[in-house]
């Protein structure tokens, strides 16, 4: 006999589902971490201290993302729920965004840095929107402790494992 699943166990499609969701994100991210550094100073023509700086610009505009988005999430009522609207409303515009940050276009130094700069963060800021949601979902899915530590571990066996 098949053991019922409780109304607060998830099932293995909503696991793998739910696993699935961080391995696309990080998927995108992994390419920012490995490979921007080289494309903004080796292709785009950027010197290595305005990129160096754009990075530390973008990880001290992370301190704020956080929140915001969270608070963001907070105060969202709608027929989808609090976190689902933040995959429905921002993931086109990550992926979208995930291109242009690769894009060239053909202008001035300062164009150019300006250029990677609002790319750069606007990315950062709709990977916290994509991404923040996923964790936060994690209540809604169990309150079981066991299944929460699981999802964890799908979701990261995932997430890492794009990374290889």
């Amino acid at each position: 006999m098949q053991k019922k699943p409780t109304a607060w166990q998830t099932k293995w499609p909503e696991r793998i589902s739910y696993g699935l969701s961080d391995a696309a994100d990080n998927l995108v991210f992994q390419v920012m971490t490995t490979y921007l550094l080289y494309f903004y100073t080796d292709i785009y023509g950027l010197s290595a201290g305005a990129v160096a700086l754009l990075f530390l610009v973008a990880r001290v505009a992370d301190v704020f993302e956080s929140p915001v988005v969270g608070l963001m999430i907070d105060h969202t009522h709608s027929r989808f729920g609090k976190s689902r609207p933040f995959f429905l409303w921002y993931a086109l515009p990550y992926a979208i965004f995930a291109v242009l940050t690769f894009v060239t276009p053909n202008w001035s130094a300062n164009g150019k840095l300006l250029w990677a700069y609002a790319t750069y963060l606007i990315l950062g800021f709709l990977y916290t929107a994509v991404n923040l949601p996923i964790t936060s979902v994690l209540p809604t899915l169990t309150q079981n402790q066991q299944e929460l530590t699981l999802l964890g571990v799908i979701r990261q066996f995932f997430g890492s494992s794009v990374q290889i």
